[in-house]
């Protein structure tokens, strides 16, 4: 998926745009959040790849989750994961990432900007935590329905609250100019915190009730 979309296209129209976007999503990879019921993480630097889908080319969009991807994987990782588990991760969210950009673009390419986010955001989220699940349920042995409701269907909030903060600096950033409109950033550090802290109450009552 990353070589056909390098094939088709390779060109970068704004670089300094570009390279402040990917350095911001490898910071946002930082900050993520346990996933419960398996050992996996959530980060907040989705964010920049929507923002990808809405003004970046195609190329530019894959690549910006790639170094992300791989910092969120070995960051203050509790247990250092493989190679193969690291391209795991990279090939999920490349083709999600791909197919949830040409979706949208396909089925509005009109250019409405919360219209497009919507369904790149549910692309998006359905690839990205079927892909996991699936793989999760063949090597645990449960149904793929029943991991996916367990581990991220609670997230989804999460995502449109996320998608929601990406249209309105999309938005923004063609009357005020992107960097301006990279001030909205810190809302989404406010929900990452909140759920941060909720799914750490979650825990520690399901620990107190195992106990």
């Amino acid at each position: 998926m990353l070589t056909a979309c390098l094939l088709v296209d390779r060109e970068f129209p704004d670089l300094p745009q570009y390279l402040s976007y990917l350095l911001l999503a490898c910071i946002a990879s930082i900050l993520k959040i346990k996933l419960p019921k398996i050992r996996g993480t959530m980060s907040v630097n989705f964010v920049f790849i929507l923002i990808g889908v809405a003004q970046l080319t195609p190329t530019e969009t894959v690549l910006l989750g790639c170094a992300p991807a791989l910092i969120q994987s070995f960051w203050r990782a509790r247990k250092r994961p493989t190679v193969a588990q690291a391209l795991f991760n990279i090939a999920t969210l490349v083709t999600s990432t791909a197919i949830a950009f040409f979706i949208s673009h396909a089925m509005e390419p009109g250019g409405s900007a919360p219209v497009r986010m919507a369904i790149a955001v549910c692309a998006f989220f359905i690839l990205n935590t079927g892909i996991v699940s699936l793989v999760v349920s063949l090597t645990e042995g449960q149904p793929v329905r029943k991991v996916w409701r367990q581990c991220y269907l609670w997230s989804f909030p999460y995502y449109l609250v996320g998608s929601a903060i990406a249209c309105a600096i999309t938005m923004s950033s063609r009357s005020v100019g992107w960097r301006s409109s990279l001030l909205m950033l810190p809302l989404m550090y406010m929900v990452y915190s909140y759920y941060r802290l909720y799914l750490g109450q979650v825990s520690e009552a399901g620990a107190l009730s195992k106990s």
